[in-house]
């Protein structure tokens, strides 16, 4: 499995451990580590399931299958903050996560446990500038002011 696989398998694993996984992510990468020669009954299972109506709670389940399946132990919970804030800093900056979503899905760097909690406040305050004065639809102004924030915490947890 490459680096970039074991990436987003990590990611979903840290995200349904203090959350809840996405169960489209979940279905689309159970597809791509099918194709990547990942073959297991669970990784099959979660495969087949449909990206669209797979429930939450199942989607959870059969990733924790996965993630057994492949001898993945859970992460802890600083590991798992890091793990999601940098897979969401990368969504946001490719724009496949919306600002609006982002910028809240940052809000996971104040988890208890986070190496990243001193950045809590400059999330709050996109968050605040976002529902406050923008009325929950982000403009270029905040886009870039996120951008910069998603960069200031990938550049935190993977120095150069």
């Amino acid at each position: 499995m490459d680096d970039s696989l074991l990436r987003r398998l990590r990611a979903e694993q840290a995200r349904a451990l203090l959350y809840d996984t996405e169960p489209h992510h979940a279905v689309m990468l159970a597809c791509d580590l099918l194709v990547a020669g990942v073959n297991g009954d669970a990784v099959a299972a979660l495969a087949a399931e449909s990206a669209r109506t797979l429930p939450t709670h199942d989607a959870n389940r059969r990733l924790a299958a996965v993630t057994a399946e492949l001898g993945l132990a859970e992460p802890d919970l600083a590991t798992a903050v890091e793990l999601i804030a940098a897979d969401t800093c990368e969504r946001i900056l490719n724009r496949s996560i919306p600002a609006e979503v982002g910028t809240h899905r940052l809000y996971v760097v104040g988890h208890e446990g986070s190496p990243l909690h001193d950045l809590l406040p400059a999330v709050a305050a996109l968050a605040e500038r976002l529902e406050d004065d923008l009325g929950g639809r982000a403009d270029n102004d905040l886009q870039t002011r996120l951008d910069a924030l998603a960069r200031t915490i990938l550049n935190r947890l993977m120095p150069a």
